[in-house]
């Protein structure tokens, strides 16, 4: 299926967040304790609208992918990277439908994603993921390496996250259609 990238505005906040609790519901039910997963789409897309109307940080960009009939499938949130001097860029957040993983729609914002960043002069990039997080294989096969560890808050819970980092994010790079 070909999806279209575009730059996430303000009323993407209710699509944004049907993808945020549908990916994480998907994703780690079972694997982390319910209460880490109660927060409802309302209070998802409040937040994103709050967000997105101020503004995302200087230099960071949010790309929504869409179906031709647009409806709103995935995202990606990269920028500049704060938390350490080892990677100049950061992947802050990427989600995909569970329906419409495994379609090559996850490599493609990363892909997006990248391009966008080497425009910007930023050539290494990191992710935070939960250890619990099934998806650490997809950036593992990206070629992401493991570079640490540290304890992560979801609600109250403690949890174990990771760091993984490219150091040249031209790996990343796919050949886009015209």
């Amino acid at each position: 299926m070909a999806f279209i990238l575009c730059d996430v505005i303000p009323s993407d906040a209710l699509c944004l967040a049907h993808i945020v609790v549908s990916a994480n519901e998907h994703a780690f039910r079972g694997l982390v304790p319910d209460q880490c997963l109660e927060f409802s789409e309302a209070e998802s897309s409040a937040n994103w609208q709050r967000t997105l109307s101020k503004g995302l940080p200087s230099d960071d960009f949010m790309l929504v992918a869409e179906t031709p009939t647009d409806e709103c499938v995935g995202y990606v949130w990269a920028g500049p990277n704060t938390k350490d001097r080892v990677f100049q860029a950061e992947l802050k957040q990427i989600n995909v439908l569970p329906e419409y993983q495994q379609q090559g729609l996850g490599r493609r914002l990363i892909s997006d994603a990248a391009q966008r960043l080497l425009k910007k002069g930023l050539q290494s990039m990191r992710i935070e993921v939960l250890r619990v997080n099934p998806n650490r294989a997809f950036y593992e096969r990206l070629g992401g390496q493991f570079v640490s560890e540290h304890p992560y808050d979801w609600d109250g819970v403690a949890l174990s996250e990771c760091v993984y980092g490219w150091h040249d994010i031209r790996v990343l790079l796919i050949n886009q259609p015209d």
